[in-house]
């Protein structure tokens, strides 16, 4: 993937379709529009960054087939440069700031986990440029340390919220065919997620009367999961719940084949999120659940381009044979109609007027409707899916199994896992 490369294109205000090209030369561009987007292109995250850069430069070029993005009277280009965040906090607030005072970038744009969204936010909030996140949910990104929401001018983020999960893992735990024992083995490791995950999963679960095996807070790459396991095994866990990285949890998986332990769930956040993860994992990722935050069972249309959440996947899947989409597909899509919306709607890149219009976002993605708050932040939904792998494909296949939000299909039903 060549990340390095400017991807300068014209945008448009509407695209009819997505496949049908549009007849003569785009209009020469009279301004720039800089994003700087940064991605977990190297770490433990790597794989939350595999549609990029082909959803920017898909999106970007079907909006110049309509001539370009009008702001303010004038046609303007888009730039998109891409930082390395290195899956973490530090490596994320460096390239933002590189992309802020280095490479005067108009808008600063990051995806996935508060390892890399938070500390983007932060270096806009101080520099004020505007930022839009996504893949973080709504806790970990709004909460400072004392627990409150923090002041965020600049930064404007949607995602789910830690307390719509919590309520639709609790019903998805209660679905599990036959139903489970009650004794929980908890994965949830000291960093962002794991820390607010715990927080608010441990006394919802303790209401349940369900009873908790908690190894504590492990550290990220733990390389042994099998203390743990042996702990899980002992204590005749039958729902293994948590938030890891996919290196994580291909690890546990390996302690536990080896120590024959087989719970009825896995219910695994974060790393759950990525077929080629899963795909590395093998055979043991079989049947493991997660949170679904995106796949074409989502509602909504994307407002710059009128295709659905199915449609895009398709695009991405025939321009990158033997490659699988991921949830930062649709979100990061949405995100471009969100920025493309304010900045027509600001007539400006003037910083001020940008986070003005973002306040007033009101747009059909295909994540669904987006509509910030008083506090910057939109709430989309999600559900729970399971991975398996197609007899005939032979590619592995997410299916949405349960949501709570009644506006998400449903394309297959719980299953106790069998994984190997």
């Amino acid at each position: 993937m060549q990340f390095n490369k400017k991807l300068r294109v014209c945008a448009a205000a509407w695209v009819l379709s997505m496949f049908c090209p549009v007849a003569g030369s785009a209009v020469a561009a009279e301004c720039t529009v800089t994003i700087g987007r940064v991605l977990p292109m190297t770490g433990a995250l790597a794989a939350a960054a595999q549609v990029h850069p082909w959803i920017d430069k898909f999106k970007i070029d079907q909006l110049n087939k309509k001539g370009g993005l009008v702001i303010g009277g004038q046609h303007c280009a888009v730039d998109v440069k891409y930082y390395d965040s290195k899956s973490s906090p530090a490596g994320s607030g460096a390239a933002a700031t590189k992309a802020i005072l280095e490479d005067k970038v108009n808008v600063v744009m990051a995806s996935f986990t508060p390892d890399t969204t938070n500390q983007p936010t932060a270096m806009c909030e101080k520099y004020e440029v505007p930022c839009i996140t996504t893949g973080t949910p709504i806790e970990p990104w709004l909460l400072g340390p004392d627990g409150k929401p923090r002041d965020t001018e600049f930064g404007f983020h949607f995602f789910f919220q830690v307390a719509d999960l919590v309520r639709n893992h609790i019903e998805t735990l209660k679905a599990i065919p036959g139903g489970f024992n009650g004794k929980l083995g908890y994965l949830y490791p000291n960093e962002p997620d794991g820390l607010v995950f715990h927080s608010l999963f441990d006394p919802a679960f303790a209401k349940e009367k369900w009873q908790s095996v908690d190894p504590g807070r492990t550290e990220v790459g733990l390389a042994d999961f099998s203390p743990i396991v042996a702990k899980f095994k002992a204590a005749d866990v039958q729902a293994v719940v948590g938030v890891l990285t996919p290196p994580d949890l291909a690890n546990f998986l390996v302690a536990a084949g080896k120590a024959g332990f087989k719970p009825k769930i896995y219910l695994i956040d974060k790393a759950t999120g990525f077929a080629e993860a899963m795909a590395a994992i093998g055979p043991s990722g079989k049947d493991v659940a997660g949170v679904d935050f995106w796949s074409p069972a989502f509602p909504g249309h994307s407002a710059y381009g009128g295709y659905d959440g199915a449609t895009l996947v398709k695009a991405y899947e025939a321009a990158n044979p033997g490659k699988y989409y991921s949830s930062l597909l649709g979100l990061d899509d949405a995100a471009l109609d969100v920025l493309f919306d304010a900045l027509q709607r600001a007539g400006s890149t003037d910083p001020d007027a940008v986070v003005k219009a973002l306040k007033a976002t009101s747009i059909d993605t295909v994540a669904g409707k987006i509509a910030f708050n008083e506090h910057n932040y939109a709430v989309i939904p999600l559900g729970t899916a399971q991975w398996r792998m197609d007899g005939q494909t032979q590619r592995w296949v997410k299916d949405t199994v349960f949501s709570n939000f009644t506006d998400v299909s449903k394309t297959g039903k719980i299953r106790v896992y069998q994984g190997d």
